[in-house]
């Protein structure tokens, strides 16, 4: 539990944009609009500065009153007190009004601000940046060690083996993350990156795949997996359009693979990419026209 005094502050008139919008950019913080004379407000204000002293230092306090700084209150839209605002990175991230009970506060507190482990991935992400790849890595570690399941953790743990060469453990850390949380456009993407690298390195490998499409085009199986591993190689264009000659030579070959190999490259770049939307109504027409 964090010193009160470290974490809640009165915010002086004229200050909001230093005191709370440019310090929000460094931990969350989450404003108080209250008033001396609002009853609600003083039943608020003790639970709101017991919530944010629990949190171990994730988040601050800052305590408006209206009646010193009408001009904030009025850019910000309050027409009632009590009203909570919280500010991450000079933007607001969740509000409330009301003098909510303490166990409401504190869910929706924990819904809306960063977990440990949250704080744990950003601090790797930033190591990453840096070139510190070993050092992020730990911060992913720790991040699962908090939290099992945390999804951006595992992605990232999971794009750090797959730069390793290692592909089982990238697929593994990938498919955890899905389950974590349906529906992960990154992690999907990931997996189908995987994927394309394992169907290459089952046809052999790029030199052997090329070398067989060139010496036998019709041969759809060799154009298959040449395909998978322009795709393999971040060679998406020359991918698709290999793929779409196949559904156009055999739509039914491997019971569709290439139709649904193009789906997962659309989900490796993306619904608004211009490839993904060129080669989808490509595909559409070769499917249903």
């Amino acid at each position: 539990m964090s010193d009160k005094a470290d974490v809640i502050f009165d915010v002086k008139p004229g200050k909001f944009d230093e005191e709370v919008l440019k310090a929000s950019h460094e931990i969350p913080i989450v404003v108080d609009f209250w008033a001396p004379w609002c009853a609600p407000c003083r039943m608020l204000g003790p639970i709101l500065e017991r919530v944010v002293a629990s949190l171990g230092g994730r988040a601050r306090l800052a305590k408006v009153n209206v009646e010193d700084d009408m001009a904030v209150a009025s850019r910000w839209r309050i027409s009632g007190i009590p009203a909570v605002k919280i500010f991450k990175d000079g933007r607001i991230i969740g509000e409330f009004v009301g003098a909510l009970p303490e166990s409401e506060v504190r869910r929706q507190l924990s819904a809306i601000l960063p977990s440990p482990a949250d704080e744990l991935v950003d601090e790797g992400e930033r190591l990453a940046a840096q070139g510190d790849r070993d050092a992020a890595e730990g911060k992913y570690r720790a991040a699962l060690e908090a939290q099992p399941d945390h999804p951006r953790a595992l992605l990232r743990l999971a794009e750090a083996a797959l730069d390793r060469g290692d592909y089982g453990e990238a697929k593994a850390l990938a498919s955890k993350a899905v389950s974590a949380a349906p529906g992960t456009a990154e992690a999907e993407s990931l997996l189908g990156r995987i994927w394309f690298i394992e169907r290459c390195a089952a046809g052999g490998g790029l030199e052997e795949c090329e070398r067989r499409h060139v010496e036998n085009p019709a041969d759809v199986e060799a154009g298959f997996a040449w395909a998978c591993c322009l795709a393999a190689h971040g060679e998406y264009a020359e991918a698709l359009e290999q793929f779409l000659a196949l559904v156009r030579h055999d739509r039914d070959y491997g019971k569709a693979a290439p139709k649904d190999a193009m789906v997962r490259i659309f989900a490796i770049l993306g619904e608004d990419d211009e490839l993904t939307r060129n080669y989808r109504r490509q595909l559409s027409r070769e499917l249903y026209v």
